[in-house]
């Protein structure tokens, strides 16, 4: 009877022991982190939305939770939306969650990887890993309704003048008088002032006669300069030819001002002048003649004789 007691009293303190274990293994576990991966649908099409849910569930005192780092695009998906981290505690166990927003433009069936989540010990350098599921999504097109009646393909269809005779004719005489009016504004309202040719203080022959001395101080035969001395005294004379007559001499050819400059009211001795200066003129620029230093002398008086002689005979 004694040896009975102490056998039920062994009994007892072993099942105490086992249920000790049991418990302190149940604690054990349950303050071990863990970790869940869902979505809201297994096929979609085109293009369509799936929600991808990861929650992570730890104990807030003992675990630093470092958040799994998806791509932008992995195989065959791509990432739409990255939802804020929702968490919260309960009894000293911190849950997190977040929701990811995925679609895919490829046709097939795919698998969302697995990727891995770090749970760091708050104490030491222990790192805990969990992985996510790896999950096949179905991805298709939209089915075709078999239901809705085809319909063949029409051919051209013409397209009937809607317009009314009478409105065709409005159209026209509108036309009419638009073009009518703009003709009378361009002749009759919009003429604009003709623009002088030049518009200087001195008067044409007191400036021609400033530039031709101008001309003979800058010592342009002493220097070598002959066909520039040439060019300028061609262009003195064009200008004030073109001042005295109020007409634009500069674009003309000397052929051109001979035939001009014969209309004019100048005696036949100053028309042989004019012409003679001139082509010995055209000849140094073009023909690259070069006449002797009294030859030239000789033309810029006669230049400035032609000048004066002008000025008495032209009224402008």
């Amino acid at each position: 009877m004694h040896i009975f007691k102490e056998d039920i009293l062994k009994a007892g303190k072993t099942g105490c022991l086992i249920s000790f274990f049991l418990l302190l293994s149940f604690i054990v576990n349950s303050q071990t982190p863990s970790l869940s991966t869902s979505i809201d649908k297994k096929e979609i099409l085109i293009g369509e939305h799936l929600h991808y849910k990861v929650e992570a569930s730890f104990p807030a005192n003992a675990y630093k939770l470092n958040w799994l780092g998806i791509p932008d695009s992995i195989d065959h998906f791509e990432m739409v939306e990255r939802q804020k981290t929702d968490s919260s505690e309960n009894g000293g166990m911190l849950n997190v969650k977040r929701l990811i927003i995925i679609t895919s433009f490829d046709s097939g069936v795919w698998t969302i990887p697995s990727f891995v989540i770090n749970f760091d010990l708050l104490t030491g350098n222990t790192a805990f890993k969990l992985f996510t599921d790896s999950i096949q999504i179905n991805v298709s097109y939209s089915p075709m309704d078999s239901t809705k009646t085809f319909h063949d393909i029409k051919t051209i269809i013409e397209v009937k003048d809607e317009w009314p005779l009478w409105m065709w004719i409005a159209a026209g005489l509108s036309a009419l008088l638009l073009v009518g009016l703009i003709y009378y504004l361009v002749k009759n309202l919009i003429k604009k002032k003709p623009k002088a040719v030049f518009t200087p203080k001195l008067s044409p022959l007191e400036e021609a006669m400033q530039s031709l001395n101008e001309l003979q101080r800058q010592q342009l035969l002493a220097k070598g300069e002959v066909k520039q001395f040439y060019s300028k005294l061609s262009d003195i004379f064009k200008r004030y030819i073109s001042r005295k007559t109020g007409s634009d001499f500069f674009s003309l050819t000397t052929d051109e001002i001979l035939m001009r400059v014969s209309e004019i009211n100048i005696s036949k001795e100053n028309n042989v002048l004019i012409a003679n200066s001139l082509r010995m003129s055209d000849a140094v620029k073009f023909a690259k003649y070069l006449p002797g230093k009294p030859d030239s002398e000789t033309a810029l008086l006669d230049i400035k004789k032609i000048i004066q002689l002008t000025d008495q005979s032209i009224i402008k």
